[in-house]
This record gives C-alpha cells, structure tokens and sequence, in this order.
C-alpha cells in the first residue's frame, strides 16, 4: 500500500520537519533531512539536506549537500553541492566544493568554491615582516 521512499543515504536515519513546525536554536541531525517548517538558529546535518518550498530559515547551514527549494537568510557551508532550485532564495554566503542555480533562483551574497587538495601538495610557508614577527602560510598547490 505505501511504498518505500527512495533516498540517497549517507547513513544515519532521515529526519522531516514538517510545514507546521517552528524552531528555535540549534539543529543537530545525524543523517539527511528535509525541511519544510520554519527554523531561526542554527542546522548541522551529517547528510544531505533539502529545504522545501515552503520553508523559511534565519539560520546558518552546515550538510553534505543542501538542495534549496525554499528562503533561507544565513550563510551555508557543505562538503559537496549547494543546489538553487528556480523558487529557491538565498540571502548570505555560502561555502561549496559545486554550486547549481536554476534560473530564476534568487541569491544574494558572495560565494567561495572549494577545490579539493591532497594533503601532499600542502606546503607550509614562513615569512617575517618588518615588524619582526613571523607568519606561517598554507599554501596549497596544483598537482
């Protein structure tokens, strides 16, 4: 009669905050989750995310991948994809290895792309200014 929803897991167990729901402070998911509520604080998923139409967050963003449908205002980091469906928008800076925008998606912020570096190719780099103290730089190059 009802048949199993398909999801890309990550591990850990899914988690749904409905249309009705409304929080407050911090968000801890072990696992992907879809909001669809309103959220003012702060979300940190393990998995992937997927903010609904209908939902509304004043809140910072750390997931896997987060897939945007949605308003959110506060800045978002992942580990992978950041995603702008065509009625999603966003309002903040954000942190991403891949960034997707449908047109008609609305962002407004400044964006950072991450590129993936082999810790072979992180060298570390000291310099000395003329105020005599020393600074140590990461530098990381391209293989």
């Amino acid at each position: 009669m009802f048949k199993k929803p398909t999801t890309h897991s990550r591990g850990g167990d899914n988690t749904f905050i409905a249309a009705e729901c409304q929080i407050s402070g911090s968000i801890t998911i072990n696992g992907n989750a879809r909001i669809d509520g309103k959220i003012e604080g702060s979300v940190l998923a393990t998995g992937d995310l997927v903010i609904g139409a209908s939902a509304i967050l004043k809140a910072n963003i750390e997931a896997n991948t987060v897939s945007i449908a949605g308003e959110v205002h506060g800045n978002i980091k992942t580990t992978d994809l950041l995603e702008l469906n065509a009625t999603a928008r966003l309002f903040g800076d954000i942190c991403t290895r891949q960034f997707k925008v449908d047109q008609g998606a609305r962002f407004i912020g400044t964006s950072q792309i991450l590129e993936e570096t082999n810790s072979s190719n992180i060298h570390e780099i000291t310099t000395k200014d003329s105020n005599s103290t020393n600074e140590t730089k990461l530098v990381a190059t391209r293989a």
